[in-house]
């Protein structure tokens, strides 16, 4: 799907949600929705003029989150949206990673929308879902990879999540966009300038069509298939004229 179906896709859920709530005077709630459909949501709620929205994933900092749309004087508790957190324990020696958890919820027939953030620590992880959806899980799921698990009223303790990252310090001879995909992926700067065109490139979670885009330090960058990267420098420059960066890789 490209950037302008992705547009009208949402612009759509969310007209309907407003409508939905106009007539039923009462909350209603969108599926989870990513950083960048969160970003086109808020867009198409301001053209419509709406006041009444929040956006709530489950925990504080989650980058999954559902949007809710309410009437004057109905803004729900964040108890009230329609998510279930669910815990699984597992091997303290197991590698199991963000794939695997998503891969093996997939299997059972769900769809990404219907599931938030996952968070992994050491044998545990706390993943969450829509609330209509969690009994299902919990009498299906017993494996993770080749992994036995099972539910725990315990889950990671989320006050304590930090987002971890990959760092790499690079020199690039302009701050295009182009460029600084070229250096996040491994691709060549016509493939990098390719992938921006093709609209499978979003700045600081919003498409970016244009190669030529200049990127400021602390934007983030997203490449479908290659991961979502923070930009930073100092302003420095090499003897050879070339700006010193480092892309911070999300893990």
């Amino acid at each position: 799907m490209n950037s302008l179906e992705d547009e009208r896709r949402i612009a759509a859920a969310v007209s309907n949600l407003i409508r939905l709530s106009q007539r039923r005077y009462e909350p209603c709630f969108s599926d989870f929705l990513s950083d960048s459909e969160q970003m086109m949501a808020q867009r198409e709620l301001i053209v419509q003029s709406a006041e009444g929205y929040s956006f709530w994933g489950g925990f504080e900092g989650a980058q999954r989150a559902m949007l809710c749309v309410y009437p004057e004087y109905c803004e729900p508790q964040r108890s009230a949206y329609p998510i279930d957190a669910l815990h699984l324990k597992f091997r303290k020696s197991a590698s199991l990673t963000h794939r695997d958890f998503l891969g093996a919820l997939m299997a059972l027939g769900l769809k990404r929308e219907a599931l938030g953030d996952i968070v992994i620590t050491e044998g545990m992880a706390t993943f969450f879902i829509k609330s209509e959806l969690a009994p299902y899980v919990r009498g299906q799921l017993e494996k993770v990879g080749r992994e036995g698990v099972t539910f725990s009223e315990k889950g990671v303790d989320l006050s304590t999540v930090t987002q971890k990252f990959e760092e790499k310090s690079c020199t690039v001879s302009s701050l295009r966009v182009d460029a600084i995909v070229c250096e996040c992926t491994g691709l060549s700067r016509g493939k990098a300038q390719a992938a921006v065109k093709s609209g499978i490139v979003s700045l600081n979670a919003l498409p970016v069509l244009d190669a030529d885009r200049r990127v400021e330090s602390g934007d983030k960058i997203s490449v479908r298939g290659f991961g979502k990267f923070i930009v930073s420098f100092d302003g420095s420059v090499s003897k050879k004229g070339k700006y010193r960066i480092t892309v911070s890789k999300y893990l």
